[in-house]
């Protein structure tokens, strides 16, 4: 499974399609560094504050270019079919794309993180310590999200064979998630027992709040929601697709 993990990392690295995209959101957040930057004095808060905002824009673009490299391309390839045909287990198959995801997340989100960084030196944003921890935690919630939402569209895809409506589903969670949490608060009963804390998206805003306010513990409450969401998802995908036949 090795060999599969790291030959599928290499493929999606060499897409020129993710590149471009990835290219695009740098521009993006290199961008909102000008436009904070007018003045000539460029302030922690104020570098902070805008590419907390940038990352929150561009992770609809980073998420599906994500998800479409590492899940979808599988389908419309049929190199699944190819895989299966040749012995690789379909449990085996689904935890090699986890890890791929996981791979290609964290490796986003982190030349992501260096080029802001680098930006921010350059630009003379000097970002106390909260600032950063502001930062650097918004960062790492966007890429547990993006992931986590990732994971859950692979349910759909894996059950449906259709890349493109679990494309639509995992845009519409980036897009609309936290709109989506908005309605469920709406609900009577949701709103008075709280349970919209343990709907995904608030229970990573709630324990990104905590990790600023408590410091390095809370991390772990962040890896639990995603774990929690990622296992459940691939049980669930797996479960759904076992007995699947694939056209071959």
């Amino acid at each position: 499974m090795k060999n599969l993990i790291f030959a599928d990392v290499k493929r999606i690295l060499r897409k020129p399609s993710y590149w471009i995209v990835l290219g695009i959101c740098l521009l993006i957040s290199l961008f909102w560094t000008i436009q904070s930057n007018n003045s000539g004095n460029l302030s922690g808060f104020s570098f902070a504050s805008s590419q907390g905002t940038a990352i929150n824009t561009m992770n609809l673009f980073i998420g599906i270019a994500i998800y479409v490299s590492v899940y979808a391309d599988e389908f419309t390839s049929n190199s699944m079919q190819c895989l299966i045909g040749r012995g690789i287990s379909r449990r085996r198959l689904l935890i090699a794309k986890f890890i791929n995801c996981v791979i290609v997340t964290f490796i986003s989100y982190g030349i992501y993180t260096l080029f802001i960084t680098v930006t921010g030196l350059i630009a003379g944003a000097k970002m106390n310590v909260a600032e950063s921890s502001f930062l650097y935690s918004t960062i790492l919630t966007n890429a547990f999200t993006v992931l986590g939402y990732a994971t859950i569209s692979m349910i759909i895809l894996f059950w449906s064979k259709n890349v493109a409506y679990a494309t639509l589903v995992d845009a519409f969670l980036l897009f609309a998630g936290d709109t989506l949490l908005s309605g469920l608060n709406a609900i009577p009963v949701i709103n008075l027992w709280h349970i919209d804390r343990h709907v995904f998206s608030h229970a990573l805003a709630c324990a990104k709040v905590d990790l600023l306010l408590t410091g390095g513990t809370a991390i772990f409450t962040l890896i639990w929601h995603v774990a929690k969401i990622c296992a459940i998802s691939i049980i669930l995908a797996y479960l759904l697709f076992r007995k699947k036949e694939l056209d071959f």
